[in-house]
């Protein structure tokens, strides 16, 4: 652990995971732009008496939160070293059904619970998810939590009814809100990836995929506030500039638009 230093401060709002309790934390600036893992993991001991850390990246976006087993008395940068995985490893260690499932609450906004006995592979598999989708969730307001396989047991269950709930030991959604939907999108946009033959370069070709998805998203979101609201006009209108638009891609990044502005009109 390095303990904070008198580097200039970074103020973040976070929400204890545990009570719900919102407070503000500074942060060191430069240790967290400096981290080459691209996502800090924090240890809060907040003002509601709770121990839990927060992943934070390099925007100083709040990506995720875990509930402490136990105590700390100070905020500190954990330095624990995190194990890079290809795209296939994080897609193995999730198991299919979950990533897709987490995908697709990671890109509609909806918060994610996975849970899992190791602490450490827990810590660096989310790590690696994140860094898939890192930079253009800048104004994502949910976040992911991990925890424990002890803490989750000992949690009510009706806390999580609206939340994706992942069991990592043994690779299941134990919990899903999108019961209707069998993420057949997500799925194709993954198997694309995968099928990239040089291994190194599958996750580069599942984040170039990602990020044309939110552009997309972006332009349709200008095409709703204009007062276009049909995804015909709106699919017919981008298909006419560039005719190589991926179909798939397209319905994700209506789907995309479509959660962003029903968030906005909260």
């Amino acid at each position: 652990m390095i303990s904070m230093s008198d580097d200039d401060r970074k103020v973040l709002h976070v929400q204890c995971p545990a009570c719900n309790q919102k407070q503000d934390v500074e942060v060191p600036e430069r240790l967290i732009k400096e981290n080459i893992k691209g996502v800090s993991i924090i240890a809060i001991n907040a003002q509601c008496g709770h121990g839990f850390h927060i992943f934070v990246d390099k925007r100083f976006a709040i990506r995720g939160y875990q509930r402490s087993d136990f105590d700390v008395t100070a905020l500190a940068v954990e330095t624990t070293q995190v194990q890079t995985y290809s795209l296939p490893g994080i897609v193995k260690m999730f198991g299919e059904e979950p990533f897709v499932h987490a995908m697709r609450a990671i890109l509609l906004n909806q918060k994610a619970i996975i849970v899992g006995s190791d602490q450490q592979i827990l810590k660096s598999l989310f790590i690696n998810f994140i860094s898939l989708f890192e930079k253009e969730l800048q104004d994502s307001a949910e976040t992911i939590e991990i925890m424990s396989k002890e803490e989750f047991e000992h949690q009510n269950p009706l806390q999580y009814q609206a939340n994706l709930v992942i069991d990592l030991d043994f690779s299941v959604v134990k919990n899903n809100p999108f019961q209707s939907e069998k993420a057949k999108i997500e799925r194709e946009i993954l198997k694309q990836s995968l099928g990239v033959k040089n291994v190194e370069k599958q996750k580069d070709d599942f984040k170039e995929r990602i990020s044309r998805v939110f552009l997309y998203a972006s332009v349709m979101l200008n095409f709703i506030y204009q007062g276009m609201d049909n995804f015909k006009d709106i699919k017919n209108t981008m298909k006419k500039k560039d005719k190589n638009i991926s179909q798939d891609e397209l319905d994700l990044a209506w789907m995309v638009a479509n959660s962003r502005y029903t968030r906005l009109l909260k």
